[in-house]
């Protein structure tokens, strides 16, 4: 695996070499824009607003608009200047408690590798974040941007993700959350408490498929051969109050004949 990114875990006086590695690949299909009329490719052009001119990539520069129409421009050069010094170091601000971090914060995730140079100081600090069962919140400046992150411990080894900021968080507003005047009944709550207890298990990553993904690559395939697709879909209705007893004790009936079946397989 081919690392991204190589420099150095800080905190306190200690100094660990790391290089940073995607844990995560892109399985998402991607299509590309076809003209209707003959299947051709279609072509995307940089053009300029003010003089309508095609632009090619060495003819751009990056620029922010501090005022309406009004921008300054950046070069690769200003930006180098600029993080040079902060763009090798992943500086661990403090360490928490791992239960403190709301999964709202966390984004991609990246493996932690050592440097061969650095590997006991790595060990040392996975193995002391796990029995401490603690976190590193962390800073790190990659890509032009200064992230927020989040450095645990996983297995033998060290996780970083990237987290967002406090102010990129969205307050819950206007969504329309219940109020405290919702009346929740005991027998709904003891209904609701047995559906969770009968679909409770261990969480086994490889059960859950792309089944979206699996049936869309099915279709693309029995339309490359000139065939029919069949998608058989579920409509389903919303639990009303009324009914929502009956609806609980059915997905609890349900849940029991699914969970016997797999223990039968």
């Amino acid at each position: 695996m081919r690392s991204i990114w190589k420099g150095l875990i800080s905190f306190g006086l200690v100094n660990i070499p790391v290089a940073l590695y995607p844990a995560v690949e892109d399985k998402q299909l991607h299509f590309h824009q076809l003209h209707k009329e003959d299947g051709g490719r279609i072509g995307h052009q940089q053009v300029c607003k003010v003089c309508g001119k095609s632009l090619e990539a060495e003819e751009i520069v990056r620029g922010y608009e501090y005022e309406k129409n009004s921008y300054v421009t950046l070069s690769d050069e200003d930006f180098d200047k600029f993080a040079r010094a902060a763009s090798r170091v992943i500086a661990i601000q403090e360490f928490v408690d791992a239960s403190a971090i709301d999964p709202i914060y966390l984004d991609k995730t990246y493996y932690l590798g050592p440097d061969e140079a650095g590997k006991m100081p790595y060990a040392l600090l996975a193995e002391t974040l796990k029995r401490a069962k603690k976190v590193g919140v962390a800073k790190l400046v990659m890509r032009d941007k200064e992230y927020l992150a989040l450095i645990r411990p996983a297995e033998q080894m060290l996780v970083l993700n990237i987290m967002h900021y406090p102010d990129e968080i969205r307050k819950p507003e206007g969504i329309g959350l219940p109020s405290s005047e919702v009346n929740l009944g005991k027998r709904e709550l003891e209904m609701a408490d047995l559906l969770v207890k009968s679909m409770s298990g261990e969480f086994q990553p490889t059960e859950f498929p792309d089944t979206y993904r699996e049936e869309l690559l099915a279709m693309i395939r029995a339309k490359a051969e000139g065939a029919e697709y069949e998608h058989k879909e579920t409509k389903l209705q919303p639990t009303n109050v009324i009914d929502i007893v009956s609806r609980l004790k059915a997905s609890i009936e349900k849940a029991e004949e699914q969970k016997k079946s797999r223990r039968a397989g």
